[in-house]
């Protein structure tokens, strides 16, 4: 399991835990007086689940207005916007409507840098700022409605208060889950706040989505920055031009901007280092001869990356097992193997990489096959 999936699995847990907590506390005494109110226990359970309903869509909907807002002060064009798979979209100089996958909890805002002083941090902290305001709005109508006597308890103030309470409850979870400093199984703006903490990683960022923008519309990537100063996102804008000079065929110079990102390795992580090592195995075995091949393996290659490789569920690792298991260890049934795990590993794959990714697959797949003309591919591993 990845470090990022374990860390949301945390995430989600806690949430749970706050809903629970919160849920046979304050809520629990907060509908015993509310039940009264009503005098029927089904209108005020009803009152909760729209109060629930309309706190998610609101909650849903302005993460992303307030996030639109922050991008238009950092300087940037908005490409799209997407709440929970309805999505806003620019395309040939037109705005349409459609449902889309979006990589966030409840939806995704989309930016083109307009210049190399657009500036990420009002699209980061503009939400941050509207879950305070909110919370304050909340726990000012939940102290107003709870401080009024028993008398009074038929005014909509106490109605709010209680609605305020939930309320609460429900953009603390959305906003502890966007706001986390790690890194999840989606980008969040807490992400991206620690991100911001290098001013090198906002530029990779700006360079990221002028390169995903212009793979959207079709147009040539051109002149891909290349970061001397590495970090884990600067090591990942970079492997945009591995994978330039590896479609091509240019080995040569994809080796050269591996290897000088793994000379500072320790500046990523142990998951971006060991793709890398991957991907200069990929092209030693391709571009060397068996013996040679078999010689970087048996010294440069340690136990700990053998065993990553083996069991790491990415195309870089994949493609890279295919040719150590067809070309040095001469194993039909792991070729087999790992022809099994392609298509899982392909969607795991960015959109833009995914066409890149097969087609080096195949290319390793067919130096497999090459090298044993006498195999037999069709059949499949037990």
């Amino acid at each position: 399991m990845r470090k990022e999936d374990i860390a949301s699995a945390i995430i989600y847990l806690i949430m749970i835990a706050i809903a629970l907590v919160v849920g046979f506390t304050a809520i629990s005494d907060a509908f015993t007086n509310l039940y009264s109110t009503f005098n029927s226990k089904f209108n005020s359970f009803a009152f909760a689940i729209v109060v629930i309903i309309v706190g998610l869509l609101f909650n849903m909907i302005m993460l992303e207005v307030f996030h639109v807002l922050g991008g238009k002060m950092g300087k940037y064009n908005i490409v799209s916007v997407n709440v929970v798979g309805l999505c806003i979209y620019k395309e040939s100089g037109k705005w349409k409507f459609g449902f889309k996958d979006f990589d966030g909890l409840t939806g995704e805002t989309k930016l083109s840098p307009k210049s190399k002083d657009s500036n990420l941090k009002p699209f980061v902290w503009l939400p941050l700022f509207m879950y305070i305001l909110e919370l304050i709005g909340c726990i000012t109508l939940y102290t107003l409605g709870s401080s009024m006597k028993e008398a009074d308890r038929f005014s909509p103030l106490c109605w709010l208060a209680v609605a305020a309470l939930l309320w609460v409850v429900i953009s603390s979870m959305m906003a502890l889950y966007n706001f986390v400093p790690v890194k999840l199984d989606s980008m969040t703006d807490g992400y991206r706040l620690m991100l911001l903490t290098k001013k090198v990683n906002a530029e990779a960022f700006n360079e990221v989505m002028r390169i995903e923008n212009l793979q959207r519309e079709g147009k040539p990537v051109d002149s891909i920055r290349v970061f001397d100063e590495i970090t884990d996102y600067t090591a990942s804008v970079n492997l945009y031009s591995v994978y330039e000079h590896l479609a091509k065929g240019e080995f040569e110079d994809a080796e050269k901007l591996i290897d000088a990102i793994l000379e500072q390795k320790d500046k990523v992580s142990s998951i971006t280092a060991n793709r890398l090592l991957a991907q200069k195995l990929y092209i030693k075995i391709l571009t060397l001869s068996k013996e040679e091949a078999q010689k970087y393996y048996d010294s440069d290659v340690d136990d700990n990356v053998r065993r990553f490789i083996s069991n790491d569920l990415s195309m870089e690792s994949l493609r890279a097992y295919v040719l150590i298991a067809g070309m040095l260890d001469e194993s039909l049934g792991e070729v087999q193997y790992a022809n099994g795990r392609k298509s899982k590993a392909l969607k795991r794959s960015l959109p833009a990489r995914a066409s890149i990714e097969e087609k080096l697959y195949e290319d390793a797949l067919a130096f497999v096959k090459k090298a044993h003309p006498d195999w037999d591919f069709a059949k499949q591993a037990a």
